[in-house]
């Protein structure tokens, strides 16, 4: 009977130490939105924009800060390899003070350069979204970010296109320009 009520208060005294961070990580205090980005068929040299919300959920204001994560070879998906350069990416913000019960938005941007060479790439990396607390339990959320840039047919064919109407235009500019000197040399 004495083991079972020391088993009882054993149990009881585990509860009172673990309920709390059970509690706080079940009800977060912020969360973020999309979980998921996904930027396909990006031209290298252009760049795509999106918006990151940070929804706080607590009664009082907090800092959180933002980060860029390179995520280990076994958590990317199946056949994205590691992003090449975090300077790709830039945040209109890294800290951000979010007031209480309301949200707030952060401009990402990711701009490839003008490499042939980065064509037909399929990277992954993560941003952290982190709340600055003096807790144990401390919650970072991640964003998956994906980002495939064109092929290299799409991007030479873009390249080919672009060409071609600038000589086209530079033809007609140089045909009009003759023809209209001969028409006045003739009058």
């Amino acid at each position: 009977m004495i083991r079972h009520i020391k088993l009882a208060g054993l149990i009881a005294a585990l509860l009172v130490i673990l309920l709390p961070s059970v509690t706080l990580a079940q009800d977060l205090i912020f969360s973020v939105s999309p979980a998921e980005v996904s930027i396909d068929n990006l031209p290298p040299g252009e760049a795509a924009e999106f918006e990151l919300t940070i929804y706080n959920k607590d009664e009082i204001a907090h800092n959180f800060t933002l980060t860029i994560f390179q995520p280990p070879e076994e958590e990317r998906r199946e056949g994205r390899t590691e992003f090449p350069d975090d300077s790709w990416i830039s945040l209109s913000s890294q800290e951000i003070e979010v007031a209480a019960n309301s949200e707030a938005e952060i401009m990402v941007r990711v701009a490839i350069p003008r490499e042939q060479k980065r064509t037909g790439e399929d990277w992954e990396t993560w941003l952290g979204v982190a709340a600055e607390s003096s807790d144990l339990l401390a919650v970072k959320l991640y964003v998956r970010l994906l980002v495939s840039t064109l092929p290299a047919t799409e991007a030479s064919s873009n390249a080919g296109l672009v060409a071609g109407i600038i000589v086209g235009i530079a033809l007609l500019g140089c045909g009009g320009y003759y023809y209209f000197r001969r028409k006045a040399k003739s009058e």
